[in-house]
């Protein structure tokens, strides 16, 4: 997260069948309308059908996030795609949108720094504080996570089509890490970074237990949707396989990438399912994502600004 408004947005190239733009520095609401008009005119005029998005940024407010959703949501419509890279620095809310990229191309490099954390507001923006406040507060970040995991969550069931591909692909990623770490180790470790090829990570050897609900896909979302809020509760740099394998990211350049599994997903799905978020709910029902009540990623009035 950070609360400055500095950014830098411009169309890099322009090749025969895809263009690039670079977004480097905070994402905020002049962000987002300057990456709206690139959108606009890559898509809308140049007739682009893919534009890459590469990203370097510390994060910054949810609503700027939230508009540049809404904007790749409707070129999505049309057949447009947005997919997004990332080289140094994805955090916060520049994470998130990574996730939300392109399927199959949202790529990172062995060294980028990448974090995923809950809501949290910019402290400067709070003069006093009550009880009540407090208390409203707390209840309204606490809904922006959830939304928040929900869209993400819901987002991967799209694009798989079903809970039980969702748990087919992460549980081969998961075992393809699992079997080649030591390798994986080698190239993920950089002169500012270094990773132990003879200690597996915990996370791995946690999510490597949800072996056990790949016949219960309900059950295997909602773990995975609670592993998911804890970790970015952590507010920690996230593990690069971790986020590979929780298929937050397709690609981590020349390290793994969405084949590296062996496992081929499918999205010719026409009434791709999700899951209830309330972990106590047994019924087993699915709810079509078209059904679902609209949960927009924004704080009330007259709450300080929501960052990531």
């Amino acid at each position: 997260m950070t609360s400055t408004n500095e950014f830098l947005v411009s169309c890099s190239e322009m090749g025969p069948h895809e263009a690039c733009v670079l977004y480097n520095g905070a994402m905020c609401q002049a962000g987002a309308l300057a990456l709206e008009y690139q959108f606009e005119r890559l898509f809308g005029y140049y007739k682009y059908r893919r534009v890459v998005l590469s990203i370097e940024s510390p994060g910054g407010a949810i609503d700027g996030l939230e508009y540049i959703l809404r904007v790749m949501k409707k070129w999505a419509k049309e057949g447009r795609a947005v997919a997004i890279r990332s080289t140094f620095q994805c955090a916060s809310a520049a994470a998130f949108l990574l996730a939300m990229g392109e399927w199959g191309h949202r790529r990172v490099d062995r060294n980028t720094f990448l974090l995923f954390h809950s809501a949290r507001i910019d402290s400067s923006s709070i003069v006093g504080m009550t009880a009540a406040f407090s208390t409203n507060l707390s209840q309204a970040l606490n809904s922006v996570d959830r939304k928040l995991l929900d869209v993400m969550v819901n987002k991967m069931l799209l694009e798989t089509g079903s809970a039980q591909a969702l748990a087919d692909l992460v549980l081969a990623r998961v075992r393809y890490v699992d079997l080649n770490w030591k390798a994986v180790a080698v190239e993920l470790t950089t002169l500012t970074t270094g990773v132990d090829g003879n200690r597996k990570p915990d996370w791995l050897k946690m999510v490597g237990k949800w072996e056990r609900w790949s016949a219960d896909p309900q059950k295997f979302v909602l773990e995975m949707k609670k592993h998911l809020h804890l970790r970015l509760q952590r507010d920690v740099r996230m593990d690069l396989c971790e986020a590979y394998a929780l298929c937050l990211i397709d690609e981590i350049r020349d390290v793994l990438d969405a084949d590296s599994a062996g496992f081929s997903s499918s999205t010719e799905v026409m009434t791709p399912e999700i899951l209830s978020d309330d972990p106590q709910d047994t019924s087993g029902q699915y709810t079509p994502i078209d059904e679902m009540q609209p949960c927009p990623m924004r704080c009330d009035s007259h709450l300080p600004a929501f960052h990531r």
